[in-house]
């Protein structure tokens, strides 16, 4: 299965220029598409809902929508102003079906410097042979090492307690016929993570986030790489992180130098599952 992450700035390329057109053109053709700073009803972006219009450039996806932002928005159209909702957030988009969502609140310490509210868009799906993997779409703070790390680490934290709570839906609900509408499948540890992630190999920080004890591991180290993997400025700060029961099945990786829809660059990765 090919994944692809993609921080597409809200549809704005480095010529100032916005045209989801461009997105929809660079990420076409992945298994998982993972997108960061999507939005819906901002006056920046002519009031448009991405969602949806993304959703209808990429007409073959299932599709999730996980916004951290959601506030009322006072430019909405005529008669529709009441149901605008200013909303910024995460998406993921699979060809094949998503089962759940969950759509993950990150803490921002009060300690620290303050930026927008961040979450990580949690889904569960079916992989091309059937089996459930569970993918995040992320994007972390740009301003606070210590803020990253913690956000990481409810991710971490999130991951292994819904492994143990279960479904959405386990339980007593779950025994009556009534909810009973198809078959959830077992919370899978198997996961991938990714996102803008604002950070690099070789820092400090990079270094504490894969700690011994994480559950992740870095998929560029275990592929065979095609370039240097720059996304933006010179650095790879959009990643693919995998738990290590999938690492053995990383395949190639790649960064999509042509690709113009944003000021980030597309990377993509390939894993035999």
């Amino acid at each position: 299965m090919q994944f692809v992450t993609y921080n597409i700035h809200y549809g704005f390329g480095r010529d100032g220029h916005n045209a989801l057109e461009r997105i929809a053109e660079a990420v076409d053709g992945a298994d998982v598409i993972a997108l960061q700073e999507v939005e819906r009803f901002w006056p920046r972006s002519g009031m448009a809902d991405q969602v949806a219009r993304l959703s209808k450039l990429l007409p073959d996806y299932w599709i999730a929508y996980g916004p951290n932002l959601d506030l009322h928005s006072p430019a909405g159209f005529p008669g529709e102003a009441h149901t605008a909702r200013r909303q910024f957030g995460n998406m993921v988009l699979s060809r094949t079906p998503i089962h759940s969502t969950t759509n993950v609140s990150l803490p921002r310490p009060s300690d620290e410097p303050q930026t927008m509210q961040r979450g990580a868009l949690d889904v569960v799906l079916s992989t091309s042979i059937g089996a459930a993997l569970r993918v995040y779409s992320t994007h972390l703070d740009y301003l606070s090492p210590l803020t990253r790390l913690a956000q990481l680490q409810a991710i971490e934290t999130h991951h292994a307690r819904s492994i143990d709570e279960g479904g959405a839906w386990v339980g007593v609900h779950a025994s009556e016929h009534d909810w009973i509408v198809g078959d959830e499948p077992k919370t899978p540890n198997a996961a991938v993570l990714l996102g803008d992630l604002n950070m690099w190999p070789g820092t400090s920080e990079y270094r504490a986030a894969l700690h011994p004890e994480s559950p992740f591991s870095d998929a560029w180290d275990h592929a065979i790489t095609r370039g240097q993997g720059a996304t933006k400025d010179g650095h790879r700060i959009d990643h693919c992180w995998v738990t290590h029961d999938l690492v053995e099945h990383v395949g190639i990786a790649w960064v999509d130098p042509e690709a113009d829809g944003s000021d980030h660059q597309p990377i993509w990765f390939e894993l035999d599952i």
